[in-house]
């Protein structure tokens, strides 16, 4: 009788696990998608409007400049979002227009022509409808809308794709290209997203209305 009642309660439990498992599986979807550089990445989508999930992905615009003359550490600064997130009910998660909040953790500029200025990104919060919720993300792309006259595709593949991309303006930096790379220490400790704001100029900048692709890091409960 003793066995039959352990292995009942082992039974339950089981139950219980593989029910939890099953719940936590339901609370996001993904869906496989093709980006335009042919790399394929999961795109998340929330259930419902309670809960941004973590790696739920939004398009934002930069509402100011940010760069080796305009920013300095500390600075905070404001994206606007562009796409509305809609979960898989039909609510909407996340509108157009909402505001991202973050801050400037380290920036560094050029010291050379072939050395890049570089710029660390941190997101702090996300704005909607009058109330703030905390927001933590990092940028997946950044694409000014020109360069010099070219469009940011045009500049890139005149670059060439590969070790030369870390000089292009918009180019995420990961931390292989930042160890190959004369910058400061801080720089490369400090919190958020490392962007390459061009080589070789000393007012080199991410102008106001690039877009940003930013991935959530953390979930979000709304409302």
């Amino acid at each position: 009788m003793l066995d039959t009642v352990i292995i009942g309660r082992r039974g339950r439990a089981s139950v219980l696990a593989c029910a939890a498992l099953a719940l936590a599986a339901c609370a996001t979807s993904r869906t496989t998608r093709v980006e335009s550089s042919g790399s394929v990445s999961d795109e998340v989508i929330p259930v419902n409007a309670s809960v941004l999930p973590a790696g739920a992905t939004l398009q934002a615009k930069l509402d100011q400049t940010l760069g080796t003359k305009q920013s300095k550490v500390g600075d905070s600064f404001t994206a606007t979002v562009e796409n509305t997130i809609t979960a898989q009910n039909g609510a909407t998660v996340v509108p157009a227009g909402a505001t991202i909040r973050g801050h400037v953790t380290a920036l560094e500029p050029s010291k050379n022509v072939t050395d890049p200025s570089v710029i660390r990104l941190d997101f702090d919060q996300l704005a909607i409808g009058g109330r703030s919720y905390p927001f933590r993300a990092s940028v997946a792309r950044a694409a000014p809308q020109q360069v010099g006259g070219d469009t940011r595709n045009e500049t890139l593949q005149k670059a060439g794709i590969g070790a030369a991309a870390g000089a292009v303006l918009g180019a995420v930096l990961g931390d292989a290209d930042l160890k190959h790379m004369a910058i400061g220490a801080v720089l490369g400790a400090a919190a958020g997203t490392a962007i390459s704001l061009g080589t070789g100029t000393v007012d080199a900048a991410l102008p106001a209305g690039t877009t940003l692709t930013l991935r959530a890091t953390q979930a979000v409960a709304l409302r």
